[in-house]
């Protein structure tokens, strides 16, 4: 699962339009999806920054490879 911003004022209108109709999901529950778990406060902003990131500089962004990533971390620092 990847992600991206809008690539114009369009997509962005036709998103934000499916979000203000409830088919919107939170980043939390995105990685829930992912995980089967629930993720911890930590977790959901290193992914929000993550997507930011991928945002400001035009990237898209491997949701699952980041939620992997900070999964990996954890574990090894556990």
């Amino acid at each position: 699962m990847s992600a991206r911003g809008p690539k114009d004022e369009d997509e962005h209108f036709k998103a934000l339009l499916a979000i203000l109709n409830g088919r919107g999901r939170s980043i939390a529950e995105v990685i829930e999806e992912l995980t089967g778990e629930t993720p911890s406060e930590e977790t959901v902003e290193a992914v929000k920054n993550r997507l930011q990131m991928a945002q400001e500089s035009g990237e898209d962004v491997d949701i699952v490879a980041v939620v992997r990533s900070l999964n990996d971390l954890a574990e090894q620092w556990a």
